[in-house]
């Protein structure tokens, strides 16, 4: 995004900020986090580390992580994270979305406490940790919510849709002094309430910020005349709303076809039905895509592919940075920063050689006796 503000200007742009909300939360905590109790190196968990860390917590709370009636780490990493995105009780975020596990609550309820003192005892944050902590920063602290809302003169919020309560509580903080926001989304495509997305943020907006302009951008350059007829069909039926017409830049194209399919493998015979079709009417292969909501649905036509001779080429699957030997790097270079960081030290014990000996215990208690004699400040004179 800035190398392209730096194209359309034409020059070095000094002084601007972008980012997601959780990586400017970050930067803003590096410099902040001693006035809420965190030392500046914190670490940032991803969410394998956080559920390892609540699994923990469960099992220190006396809950048998193996039995099918407790909540697994990951389910309960959603419960809090719901919770705390959308500022509701965790026992009314069970009740609401997790009924199940309600009869485990009170218990939940003391995990979730437990993970909290535990993150702030090894200076970790987990990404929810960035917004709340941030928002605390504003709320609580008049001073500094008043150097970064003077900071930042021009404010602009892209997806604003997707926003949650904590981002549009930050936003309105940040605002408080320059008034000078703008915000781009489209009420149309809010899609992911399910991880606590308020569209009433941007619904809201004009009555919040009175006076502000709304321009509307209804010319589609992505889709064709057809796909818009059936999408302003389905947008008009929303009670709430910003009305608009989306009208298209493209000439007309096929109409968009609904298929029911039994199986994942009758959808896959289908599809590659379909792609032979269109091959041997002369159509390149490398014209033709199948688009899939998470890489494991893909399996199916993967195999129903090789079956029928057909090349493809996959995209998308592991990120880098959550392979298992890139985790381990990642793993030492997190506790030479915060030795502190008890995931770290949990991915990294076991690697060594002769983990879980009575020698590599004595050893360890050795390392761990001189790391704290050289970290005890050293006295002059």
């Amino acid at each position: 995004m800035l190398t392209r503000v730096e194209k359309l200007m034409g020059e070095k742009v000094k002084g601007l900020w972008s980012g997601t909300f959780h990586s400017v939360a970050s930067r803003v905590l590096r410099v902040e986090a001693n006035a809420i109790g965190f030392e500046k190196n914190f670490t940032i968990m991803d969410q394998d580390d956080a559920e390892v860390l609540l699994k923990h917590c469960l099992q220190e709370e006396g809950l048998d992580t193996k039995s099918k009636k407790t909540p697994a780490a990951s389910t309960l990493l959603s419960m809090v994270s719901y919770a705390r995105n959308t500022e509701l009780p965790l026992d009314e975020v069970i009740e609401l979305k997790y009924p199940r596990f309600m009869a485990f609550t009170d218990a939940l309820k003391s995990v979730a406490e437990r993970y909290k003192r535990e993150k702030r005892r090894a200076n970790v944050m987990d990404f929810d940790d960035l917004l709340t902590y941030w928002l605390e920063l504003l709320e609580d602290h008049e001073a500094i919510r008043n150097k970064w809302a003077e900071q930042f003169k021009y404010i602009l919020v892209d997806e604003f849709q997707d926003t949650n309560k904590l981002q549009a509580k930050i936003v309105r903080l940040l605002a408080e002094t320059n008034k000078n926001l703008f915000v781009v989304g489209d009420d149309a495509q809010s899609i992911y309430s399910f991880r606590a997305a308020d569209i009433h943020n941007i619904l809201n907006f004009p009555k919040e910020f009175v006076g502000a302009k709304t321009f509307k951008l209804e010319i589609n350059y992505r889709s064709s005349p057809e796909i818009l007829l059936l999408a302003n069909g389905v947008i008009s039926q929303n009670k709430k709303q910003f009305k608009k017409t989306l009208k298209a830049h493209h000439a007309s194209n096929v109409k968009p076809h609904v298929m029911g399919h039994m199986t994942p493998a009758q959808e896959a015979q289908y599809i590659v039905q379909k792609v032979a079709r269109s091959a041997s009417a002369g159509r390149p292969l490398a014209s033709m895509a199948a688009l899939f909501r998470s890489a494991f649905a893909a399996r199916a036509l993967e195999m129903e592919l090789v079956k029928n001779n057909i090349p493809y080429e996959f995209r998308g699957g592991m990120r880098f940075f959550d392979r298992a030997h890139i985790k381990d790097v990642l793993g030492f270079l997190r506790i030479i920063s915060n030795h502190k960081d008890r995931m770290a030290w949990l991915r990294v014990l076991p690697l060594q050689a002769d983990y879980g000996s009575r020698r590599f215990g004595s050893r360890l208690a050795k390392y761990c006796k001189c790391f704290t004699a050289r970290s005890r400040p050293h006295r002059l004179g």
